[in-house]
């Protein structure tokens, strides 16, 4: 067999070669993206559903009747307090102070739904907005019932009157106060659990 032969035998080997590790490298990143991908879907659906169970809990603990002394003692006091305001004041900032942790962890679901609505499916990535747009539906309702409440509360004991449209103040007061079970309370639950079912493909 002469040279020239040689070198083409040569030639061909090494273009299969490279062809051949070629594919494999091909192979090799096209897997490579799709575990990271799998990944990524993986820690997100989790961040979601940790947090969706979070809110769940945040919503029933800013709503639970029960409120500690020790939760009004950052309250600045004014001057010249009788009792009676100081209890409307105390009981307000309590309240007001329990929405903090709920405001935060909407905003990390929120930057998490975005995330969500790349890496998922258009229904997947839709029903988590639309999960977090409840969320944060639930926290404006609940926030303006505890400010509208506790402003016209404040006013009834400093003026000494009693606010006209008291049904109204009720249903505000149910509003803040609840250990489960109403409206409010289904609305979230129901909004979790529906996500979390869409989700738990991701995280087995």
């Amino acid at each position: 067999m002469d040279a020239a032969a040689i070198s083409m035998i040569s030639d061909i080997v090494i273009g299969v070669c490279a062809l051949f590790v070629a594919i494999i490298a091909f192979l090799g990143l096209q897997t490579w993206r799709k575990e990271l991908t799998g990944r990524a879907k993986f820690d997100v659906a989790r961040t979601v559903m940790r947090l969706c169970l979070k809110l769940t809990r945040g919503f029933g603990a800013a709503r639970d009747p029960f409120t500690s002394y020790i939760e009004c003692t950052g309250r600045l006091r004014q001057e010249h307090e009788s009792p009676s305001v100081s209890q409307v004041l105390d009981e307000w900032y309590a309240r007001a102070k329990r929405l903090e942790p709920l405001h935060e962890d909407l905003i990390k679901i929120q930057e998490a739904a975005w995330e969500a609505e790349i890496l998922f499916e258009q229904d997947l990535g839709k029903q988590v907005s639309e999960t977090v747009k409840i969320y944060r539906s639930s926290f404006a309702e609940l926030s303006s019932a505890i400010y509208s409440h506790f402003t016209t509360r404040r006013d009834e004991v400093t003026k000494g009157s009693v606010f006209q449209d008291q049904d109204w103040l009720t249903a505000l007061h149910k509003e803040i106060y609840s250990i489960g079970g109403d409206d409010f309370s289904k609305r979230i639950e129901e909004a979790t659990t529906k996500l979390r079912q869409a989700l738990q493909i991701y995280v087995k």
